[in-house]
């Protein structure tokens, strides 16, 4: 299964993708084995839920994506084509949530002064990060103002995008751009203040443990990303489910509390309220946030949806 600290570093993708996609943060060039996704014929999950004058389709995204992989089917462009309204997470993408990611950063990424993040992590912790920061692309000194958190989202998209994964690729960003200078409007479940709130909140000595965590997870992610990327692309929830919500929430539950169920459980009544009106809207999130029994999936179908897979 996939470890609790790698899962943080996924399940923050989102933000990250779109701090390097905007500029907020600057990933240094890396280059690394690249598996080849070109091959692959993609057919990612839709779910679909309708009444008498609505009709809603959920989309579950990966945020940072190779740029071989074509997984924007004919299927996809039609629906997305047809649909009055695109709601994703947050609006982590425009030129004025960049201005806030960036003083948000600023605020709740970097530590006090005086305080390094070396200062925070055990000696075998500094050992392994300066050997392991320079196959990226990081000095460690760079990441010495970064609290934790920060620091290992920097890393993992640094990995990311070492293996071939670009941010201008993600689904979202892609999404938008099939959508710019259409008559389409944006929905959003979440605010950008918010979306750093979930990982700057943790304690700074969670933030420490999941970081040295991660440094030994790191090795093994580019056989973990090529599992993931290609069961995003084919559909295949339960390999997500199970590599991500099952880990996460048997190895750090109230990460997943926080991270999964909670804002599941908040974007029920977001959709019901979208459903109680008419048109067409097309919902894309975080593929992970789908499936399960705290999938908004399943939470759509307990407060008495019918929602069916495409």
């Amino acid at each position: 299964m996939l470890p609790t600290s790698r899962i943080r570093q996924l399940a923050s993708a989102t933000l990250s993708a779109a701090l390097l996609a905007g500029g907020a943060l600057l990933a240094p060039a890396a280059q690394a084995q690249q598996a080849d996704y070109s091959q692959i014929e993609a057919d990612p999950a839709i779910w679909h839920l309708s009444d008498a004058d609505s009709d809603v389709y959920v989309f579950g995204t990966f945020h940072i994506l190779p740029p071989s992989l074509e997984w924007l089917t004919p299927e996809i462009r039609d629906l997305l084509a047809s649909a009055d309204t695109l709601y994703l997470e947050a609006d982590v993408h425009s030129a004025e949530s960049q201005a806030l990611l960036q003083q948000l950063v600023m605020q709740h990424g970097l530590n006090p002064q005086g305080v390094t993040l070396s200062s925070q992590l055990s000696e075998s912790a500094n050992a392994a990060l300066a050997e392991l920061a320079p196959t990226i692309g990081f000095a460690p000194a760079m990441l010495e103002p970064m609290r934790p958190w920060l620091a290992q989202v920097m890393l993992a998209v640094g990995q990311m995008q070492a293996l071939g994964l670009d941010p201008n690729s993600g689904a979202e960003t892609r999404l938008l751009a099939q959508v710019q200078g259409t008559s389409t409007q944006m929905g959003y479940f979440e605010t950008p203040a918010e979306q750093i709130g979930f990982l700057a909140g943790m304690p700074d000595d969670v933030q420490a443990q999941a970081f040295e965590q991660g440094l030994e997870d790191l090795a093994e992610l580019p056989q973990m990303l090529e599992l993931l990327v290609t069961a995003w692309a084919m559909g295949d929830m339960d390999v997500l489910d199970r590599e991500i919500n099952t880990s996460m929430r048997d190895e750090a539950p109230e990460a997943y509390q926080v991270m999964i169920v909670g804002r599941n459980e908040n974007w029920i009544p977001q959709i019901a309220e979208i459903m109680d009106g008419e048109g067409t809207v097309f919902i894309a999130v975080g593929a992970a946030h789908l499936p399960g029994e705290h999938g908004v999936i399943q939470l759509l179908r307990e407060a008495g949806f019918e929602v069916s897979r495409q």
